[in-house]
């Protein structure tokens, strides 16, 4: 041991010990930590439909709204189901996401039950965290139909007489059952929207739709409001993302 820190370490007599070894130690250890870390890199993976994709989602609003230390990968897809983009998630985790935030159900509700949904919600969760990830789940942000009374119409028929496998509603509890489950955070972005929407009303609403008649997809200023719901949930469900957060 040097001779310095010998000194250092033998208190005079009389007086409180001074700092121990192993306090100089982690001190010490802890230093180019605390230095190295504001020069990160962090990665957050974006998975779903159209409602989240590039197209007319509200996908690259979200990117728009994030320090400059990190990325934003969205690989959602127009008609994608948590089925259809299985292998797309595999391909996304080879970058070693920090983060995977998962929307799906406007198409899976068309195809399947909230059994299936919910199986492929399980296998997404388990991967992300094999690659070294964490998953988020957000239910599906909604459609913007609406009652004669205002308020917002579920749709339950994929046309007159061909009901779906559920509303909206059904699979945002089942994607919550299993956020539960697996102990991950749960976006409910069903019901933030919902009532958002009924807030608005028909008429403000309708600035969202990406064209005339689209209660689905986003026009700029319906992506930059949904963005902007999802990153206020976002700092709460998962604190340590906030600090990459700027809007």
């Amino acid at each position: 041991m040097d001779l310095n820190l010998k000194a250092l370490m033998k208190s005079p007599p009389n007086q409180p010990p001074r700092l121990t070894f192993l306090t100089i130690l982690l001190t010490a250890s802890m230093l180019p930590l605390a230095a190295a870390e504001p020069g990160k890199t962090l990665t957050i993976g974006l998975i779903g439909d159209s409602t989240v994709a590039s197209t007319y989602g509200w996908g690259p609003a979200f990117a728009g709204n994030v320090s400059e230390e990190t990325v934003v990968r969205n690989v959602a897809k127009n008609g994608a189901t948590s089925a259809s983009l299985s292998e797309t998630l595999d391909e996304l985790l080879k970058e070693k996401p920090d983060y995977v935030l998962i929307q799906f159900g406007h198409n899976d509700q068309k195809r399947y039950g909230t059994e299936v949904y919910r199986a492929n919600l399980r296998s997404y969760v388990e991967r992300i965290r094999e690659a070294g990830g964490k998953a988020v789940i957000l239910s599906s942000v909604t459609r913007r139909n609406f009652n004669k009374d205002g308020s917002i119409q579920p749709r339950t028929e994929l046309e007159p007489g061909t009901p779906l496998h559920g509303d909206l509603k059904a699979f945002g509890e089942a994607a919550e059952a299993v956020a539960k489950e697996m102990t991950v955070p749960f976006i409910d972005l069903y019901s933030i929207s919902v009532a958002h929407h009924q807030k608005l009303g028909p008429e403000a609403s309708a600035a969202y739709n990406f064209k005339e008649g689209d209660v689905t997809h986003f026009s700029e200023e319906g992506a930059e409001a949904i963005a902007s719901l999802v990153i206020a949930e976002l700092k709460t469900a998962v604190p340590s993302l906030a600090p990459s957060l700027t809007k």
